[in-house]
């Protein structure tokens, strides 16, 4: 294959990956800001879990200048102040205490053996799994039909430049009839909930993408769990796709999306190397620090089937095309140095504090003025480790 039909078998030319992120989600709009300073202002975001929040700003205010403004708004503050612990708990504070100290301890077990994780999984009904995602989540955003509404509505005054493409990755919870097609042959798997990737794509993505060559790469981890196929939704609604990705197990409850059926979150394709690359000639990516395996690792094994950390590694030792040219832009996966986010941007986000008395996590907002401090200190990290990178490697 030559440089000019490799380049034409990708519909864009760069591709940057939102992948997670949080409270810290700020940083990535630092970083999306110094590509646009260096001519390398990406052609789609590819968008996970917290990122997704970042990529809708990105996509109401595309120019830096602007987005910098959007991010220390009273618009941002008010939705991310809209976060909170359960109000609607059908528990006492007296059962939720036990009760979430035996799921966590059953996670961490879980995690201790693939095959009891594995037999969980065969005889686990959906509507068994969605209880527990329903029961056990920790927090809730209030008013969430209408706690991006503030922010969407600022778009037309913003725009000043075409913004890139979004893509936006969540899951769902498989509705029973598809499931029944998939094993057709095992009856006492046909109750078995599974799970499946969705890419909620852009109507210039969808046109250039074959479907049948578009497959979930933590599928092979836990095939039991996890449908191979995506799931494309071309006709969708931005508010609802970032609600969708940022339900995330057991901080959010599943959202209900018309024709799609429960989603619950990112976390199935947290960093989806694959389908940027796929998508991209260039793609700028981010290194994460490991998963802890008190908490984090067990609770994603336990509803996804397979070990985070594992599929880290994975990512991280991913290879672009060997087809490469000459050009250091071209074919080739930029991993921008971010790993140690957790601990240079600690204090500069919403932080969660344990509620021993009422058995619960209670999330810990910062005032306006420390709110914009905080997205300042995420901006500068994000902008300066990106241009270092790009300092670095010839690029800036």
């Amino acid at each position: 294959m030559n440089n000019d039909s490799l380049l034409e078998s990708k519909p864009y030319q760069r591709v940057q990956l939102f992948s997670g992120g949080g409270y810290r989600f700020g940083y990535y709009l630092g970083s999306y800001a110094a590509l646009c300073e260096y001519g390398l202002k990406p052609d789609l975001i590819l968008a996970t879990c917290g990122g997704s929040l970042a990529s809708l700003l990105v996509n109401i205010a595309p120019d830096p200048k602007d987005l910098k403004l959007l991010i220390e708004s009273k618009a941002l503050y008010n939705v991310v102040k809209a976060s909170r612990h359960r109000q609607d708990f059908t528990l006492s504070a007296k059962q939720r205490k036990p009760s979430y100290f035996y799921q966590g301890l059953k996670r961490l077990g879980l995690s201790t053996s693939a095959s009891r994780t594995l037999k969980l999984h065969q005889r686990e009904t959906y509507d068994e799994l969605l209880a527990e995602l329903h029961n056990f989540a920790m927090f809730e955003i209030a008013d969430e039909t209408t706690w991006l509404d503030e922010l969407i509505q600022l778009q037309p005054s913003l725009d000043m430049n075409a913004s890139p493409d979004t893509a936006i990755i969540a899951s769902r919870l498989v509705p029973t009839e598809d499931s029944l097609k998939q094993t057709p042959q095992a009856k006492n798997l046909q109750l078995a909930a599974k799970l499946q990737e969705v890419l909620f794509t852009p109507a210039h993505l969808r046109a250039c993408i074959d479907k049948q060559t578009l497959a979930c790469p933590t599928h092979r981890y836990a095939p039991m769990r996890i449908m191979q196929a995506l799931h494309l939704v071309t006709d969708w609604d931005i508010a609802q796709a970032v609600r969708a990705s940022m339900a995330d197990m057991y901080y959010l409850q599943p959202t209900f999306i018309e024709g799609l059926g429960w989603s619950l979150g990112g976390v199935i394709d947290l960093t989806p190397i694959e389908l940027a690359a796929q998508f991209g000639n260039s793609v700028f990516a981010e290194t994460k620090a490991g998963y802890d395996r008190v908490l984090a690792a067990p609770a994603i094994q336990r509803i996804f089937g397979f070990d985070p950390n594992e599929r880290l590694a994975e990512v991280l030792s991913f290879k672009a095309d060997k087809n490469s040219t000459n050009d250091i832009e071209q074919n080739k996966i930029h991993w921008l140095p971010f790993a140690d986010n957790g601990k240079a941007l600690a204090g500069q986000h919403a932080r969660k504090r344990l509620n021993v008395r009422q058995g619960r996590i209670d999330l810990i907002h910062a005032d306006y003025d420390d709110f914009v401090q905080q997205m300042q200190a995420q901006w500068h990290y994000g902008h300066q480790r990106t241009l270092k990178y790009l300092q670095a490697n010839d690029l800036a």
